[in-house]
């Protein structure tokens, strides 16, 4: 039965507003207690909004809802207000629809899902940072509203400097969090609630949370620290314990005592209540950056209560990296490994803000990254499942009905970040005890990604013609206009696997450029090819065609997956021979277009298999030091510019403008590498070629102009080029140029970017202005 909440009153004399439009904006949802029968709605005025008010209720027939006046309004930095309303006794694992009205009538229809009251099984989103970096905290949010979760754990620093102006941008970026249904002949918005985490960059305002989510955890009516940290149930399934780590700091000393006596209070009393128990908080114990100073404080306060208590989860954030590590419990003044039951900590933040070098192992770590990522978790009575979600525009879209018919679908296509011995997915289940207790069902060893080492397409048409390094990539078509048959030849150096045995993955990942609606299949190739020579001919044709292995249907742009393991493709290469791979067409001419080596983001081979020698560490690398040059501007530097970082052949300002790169390879502990990836963030595209190339003279971001750096003398060898004709994260391979090699032996003097011809500019993000720069290293240490 539908519950009349606390407050409210009919509206059925105010049904004349219902197709009006209320001033309003901004609009978010916070968690900060019972989830299962409580929220808090919160939102901005937009113009002239007097006296808003709530409309609500359990279906879409507006004449059947209820009203209630605002709770509570709120001025964070002087200048952005918000109003909240506190609905109580809702009905527990129930849609509840909701408009925002004013004098003028009533808004956007919104509507959300309470938390269940019995253990059924849900999707949660946790990560943090998202302060700076808007194209890829956008990216985020934009993948967040097509997973549909039930909640969202935020680890602080929401913005870069706490103020109004920047909260109001977060704001708007966060709309692209909500999933547009159609309900009822109606159109809906699903918002997702926050249950949002203290920061640093919230130091000068500890009301932050209260102020702009509506957060009270204490209860009082009023904002203060104290809101800062406190419990949220979602169903018996889970707690949740947002703790802050900025009391930490000199002058908080009574809350954050306050505070450490609740919260072993709470995990004594109501923690075993629940199935699991996750904690947030912003500062980690032990960063995985090497510029990032211990936190001994937090260990000494919550490593021991989290562990006798049967913690299960830990998101950390601030560092802007991911990491996963063991089940580990406290030892002295570090963790040990527990495999019989512990605690995991995930993190550590990089929601938007730069990511910065995974560069600080523990011996407890499992694998560590620097990417732009949040973590995506499948809680169920039995397990936990964490992914770590890439942002990209890959993902497929779960539509309201998929939501509803599986509480843990998750879309295809998502871009999921595979662990070394983990893989993409880590389960978790518990011991007697209630701690977790990693499963791993065989899958142990280590992800191998091995980049294509031959790449190109031939065509029946030129059947005498190289089409090696082709500006288009690779092609494949069952009868194109111009090339008639076309079929696209992949090859991979397997020596990385010759110490590997029980190999139990096998996947092909192709960046889909230009999609098709055929059917494509996945041939081993019947004939040894090289790429610089391989024609029609040479191949002899069709007969490259030899044992088709699977199919698949691109019939959208990104990374697409394509599952190889039960083909026994590795087998027939190591055992006869290894000719690689051909695509060719099933049916139809619709064309699709995959990138090559020398194109764009390369073809890989991931293999999962349990290795013996050297062992293989992949390393994310964040540039150390960039910056712009000008040929017009020759004594300006430009570091830090508002622009990032620029490349242009003759730009109607600056000339002619090169970007300048640098990565700190100090810290590498292995000289030897088998992989290597520079990735930039393209925030204006450009159709024009730009080249990497190697810098002559050594230079220092703070200093670097035109002339210091000799102008058109500082570019060197040639390492690649890459069309930046979209937004986002571009993948250029960089192991084959020597490149690292020579940094390696001590002439680590950086990259430039410069156009290989036309005025068509490229803009860039740099660390200062948003994604930095990335050298991602997989490295073989003996």
């Amino acid at each position: 039965m539908r519950r009349i909440l606390s407050g409210a009153f009919s509206i059925s004399t105010l049904i004349f507003a219902i197709d009006a439009s209320a001033a309003t904006k901004h609009h978010r949802l916070a968690w900060d207690g019972d989830a299962s029968i409580s929220a808090v709605i919160g939102f901005s005025p937009d113009g002239s909004s007097n006296n808003p008010y709530i409309n609500f209720g359990y279906s879409t027939n507006e004449e059947s809802w209820n009203s209630q006046s605002i709770n509570s309004t709120y001025t964070f930095d002087g200048s952005l207000n918000s109003h909240f309303v506190r609905l109580e006794d809702l009905t527990p694992n129930s849609a509840i629809y909701y408009r925002i009205c004013d004098q003028d009538g009533c808004g956007d229809r919104f509507w959300f899902k309470t938390a269940p009251s019995d253990k059924t099984p849900f999707v949660v989103i946790a990560g943090g940072d998202t302060r700076t970096g808007h194209t890829t905290r956008r990216e985020g949010n934009a993948l967040l509203a097509k997973i549909r979760p039930l909640a969202v754990m935020h680890g602080g620093d929401f913005t870069n400097a706490n103020s109004a102006s920047e909260m109001d941008e977060f704001l708007d970026d966060w709309a692209l969090t909500y999933s547009d249904d159609s309900i009822d002949g109606y159109s809906y918005k699903r918002i997702y609630p926050l249950i949002p985490t203290h920061g640093n960059h919230e130091d000068g305002n500890y009301s932050t949370t209260c102020q702009v989510f509506g957060i009270d955890f204490n209860g009082d009516g009023t904002c203060n620290p104290s809101d800062t940290y406190g419990a949220v149930q979602i169903s018996p399934l889970l707690r949740v314990y947002t703790l802050n780590s900025q009391f930490q700091d000199s002058g908080w000393s009574s809350y954050a005592t306050a505070m450490n006596n609740w919260l072993e209070n709470d995990l004594s009393s109501s923690g075993a209540y629940s199935n699991w128990r996750f904690a947030q908080y912003h500062k980690p114990m032990f960063p995985h950056y090497s510029g990032k100073s211990e936190n001994p404080t937090l260990f000494n306060w919550w490593a021991h209560p989290f562990y006798d208590f049967a913690m299960n989860l830990v998101v950390e954030s601030d560092t802007h990296l991911t990491k996963l590590t063991e089940a580990v419990a406290p030892s002295n003044n570090d963790f040990s490994i527990s495999d019989s039951g512990g605690t995991v900590y995930v993190g550590e933040g990089s929601w938007g803000a730069p990511a910065r070098s995974a560069n600080d192992a523990k011996f407890w770590t499992i694998d560590m990254a620097s990417i732009q990522q949040y973590k995506v978790i499948q809680v169920s009575p039995e397990q936990l499942i964490v992914r770590t979600a890439q942002f990209d525009n890959t993902a497929h879209t779960l539509s309201r009905e998929e939501r509803a018919n599986d509480p843990i679908v998750l879309p295809q296509n998502i871009n999921w970040w595979s662990a070394n011995r983990i893989g993409k997915t880590m389960t978790l289940a518990q011991n007697t005890s209630g701690r977790s207790i990693i499963v791993e069902d065989g899958n142990s060893g280590s992800t191998l990604s091995l980049p294509v080492s031959d790449d190109t397409f031939i065509s029946s048409r030129y059947a005498s013609s190289n089409f090696n390094g082709d500006s288009d990539g690779l092609l494949a078509d069952g009868s194109d206009s111009t090339y008639g048959s076309l079929y696209s030849l992949i090859q991979f150096d397997l020596s990385d696997l010759s110490t590997c045995s029980a190999i139990s993955a096998v996947e092909l990942e192709l960046n889909i450029t230009n999609r098709s609606s055929n059917s494509y299949g996945i041939y081993l190739a019947g004939t040894d090819w090289e790429e610089d020579s391989a024609t029609w001919n040479t191949v002899a044709g069709s007969a490259v065609l030899s044992l088709l292995a699977t199919s698949f249907v691109p019939s959208t742009t990104g990374i697409l997956t394509i599952d190889l393991t039960s083909t026994g493709i590795l087998d027939s290469w190591q055992t006869t021979g290894n000719t690689g791979l051909a695509i060719a067409s099933l049916n139809g001419s619709n064309g699709v277009d995959i990138t090559s080596k020398e194109s764009g983001i390369t073809p890989v081979l991931k293999v999962l298999a349990e290795c013996g020698g050297n062992a293989s560490e992949k390393v994310s690398l964040v540039a150390s030091d960039d910056v712009f040059i000008s040929s017009r501007a020759e004594d300006n530097n430009f570091n830090a510019d508002g622009d990032g970082l620029l490349a242009d052949g003759s730009d109607l300002i600056y000339g002619k403008i090169y970007s300048l790169i640098r990565f700190d390879l100090a810290d590498l502990q292995c000289t030897q590498y088998i992989d290597a990836t520079l990735e930039v963030n393209v925030t204006n595209t450009s159709s024009n070629s730009y080249g990497i190339y190697l810098a002559t003279k050594d230079w220092r971001e703070q200093t670097a102009t035109w002339d210091s750096v000799g102008g058109d003398n500082i570019l060197g060898l040639q390492a690649n080029s890459f069309t930046p004709s979209s937004t986002g994260r571009h993948l250029i391979n960089l192991q084959s140029s020597g490149i690292i090699d020579n940094w390696l032996n001590g002439n680590n003097t950086g990259l430039i970017i410069a156009s290989e011809g036309g005025i068509n500019g490229l803009d860039m993000s740099s660390k200062e202005s948003g994604q930095s720069p990335l050298l991602a290293l997989e490295t073989v240490c003996k």
